[in-house]
């Protein structure tokens, strides 16, 4: 690991300044203002309308299109590869139809139509550590239409099962899409893909203290759904298990979730965790390159694992939900 570790700081309670989440659901209100209520998506989806996304992509790794074998017009696959791993191969289905206003509105659904920098450096992170995932029951929260760090983790580390997950429901039947046509790199592990809504504590009370290892990009920002993801992530992992998440602070939004994460973890933050992605971010920086923000664009990774003993406001969660049930 690179240096520049250090713990989360909590924050004096104020109100929280959404300018980045706001211009991810602008495109909504575009929705609902045309009387059509449709939009058209782009394949590799380089500029969808959803947040400033001039800037898309580290380069960490390569996308190539795939021939369209499929009856429908509304997906395309590419083959997602990485340089520095020659073995690593996935085959990804995006969205390319009509998007309608039934498709954005529900719970989360501004990740479900790109591959976003936080969700592809936590891809290239989890390639880099393997090790961590071989034999473990590994779920990925919010992973929106593609899983793709999930993905890698299946095709690339023998873990014993991946569960992939999403509040959307069009998202998971695209990702059930993209295990059939992976299942023969998956080897023994077993994968799955689950629609799991943050806010039902029913969907997922069966899967508590199932899972080694829980992983995470860019899903911090929804305040209304903030606990309900820390309530999540502590129902289903092990006493010992780790959580990997990865986002950008978009307007102090990633030191809310901290704060609030502390109550019931002990939680690392990592702002330079790999020396080559810390290179490209301060090329970024330094070159103006296009729509280039660190505030919405870079990721920050989080380590959190289970405090001991809990604090009192976390515990009147679990207290509350074990009440409900």
């Amino acid at each position: 690991m690179a240096s520049g570790s250090k713990t989360c700081h909590s924050l004096s309670p104020r109100r929280m300044v959404m300018s980045a989440a706001r211009q991810r659901w602008r495109l909504l209100g575009q929705v609902i203002a045309r009387k059509r209520g449709r939009i058209t998506r782009s394949p590799e989806c380089q500029s969808t309308g959803i947040s400033k996304r001039r800037f898309s992509s580290y380069g960490l790794l390569s996308t190539q299109p795939l021939e369209n074998d499929e009856d429908s017009d509304d997906g395309a696959w590419f083959e997602h590869t990485c340089s520095e791993f020659p073995q690593f191969s996935v085959d990804i289905r995006l969205l390319t139809g009509p998007l309608g206003i039934e498709e954005l509105t529900g719970f989360n659904n501004t990740g479900n139509v790109c591959i976003w920098p936080s969700e592809e450096v936590l891809t290239y992170h989890c390639l880099h550590h393997m090790e961590s995932f071989r034999d473990k029951a590994v779920c990925e929260l919010g992973g929106g239409m593609t899983c793709l760090a999930g993905f890698a983790i299946a095709a690339f580390s023998e873990a014993k099962e991946i569960l992939l997950t999403d509040g959307n429901e069009v998202s998971v039947d695209n990702v059930k899409l993209i295990i059939e046509r992976n299942k023969g790199s998956f080897g023994h592990t077993e994968v799955n893909a689950s629609v799991l809504r943050w806010d039902r504590d029913d969907i997922y009370k069966d899967l508590a203290g199932r899972f080694d290892h829980i992983i995470c990009g860019d899903c911090l920002f929804f305040d209304q759904f903030r606990e309900d993801l820390l309530h999540v992530i502590y129902t289903l992992l092990k006493a010992e298990g780790q959580v990997t998440v990865f986002a950008p602070s978009r307007s102090k939004t990633l030191e809310k979730f901290c704060e609030m994460a502390r109550e019931g973890f002990d939680v690392e933050r990592q702002d330079n965790y790999n020396d080559t992605v810390w290179e490209k971010h301060q090329q970024a920086k330094g070159s103006e390159t296009d729509g280039y923000d660190e505030d919405i664009h870079y990721p920050i990774m989080l380590i959190m694992r289970k405090l001991k003993v809990l604090n009192p406001p976390l515990h009147r969660i679990q207290v509350k939900s074990a009440n409900q049930g």
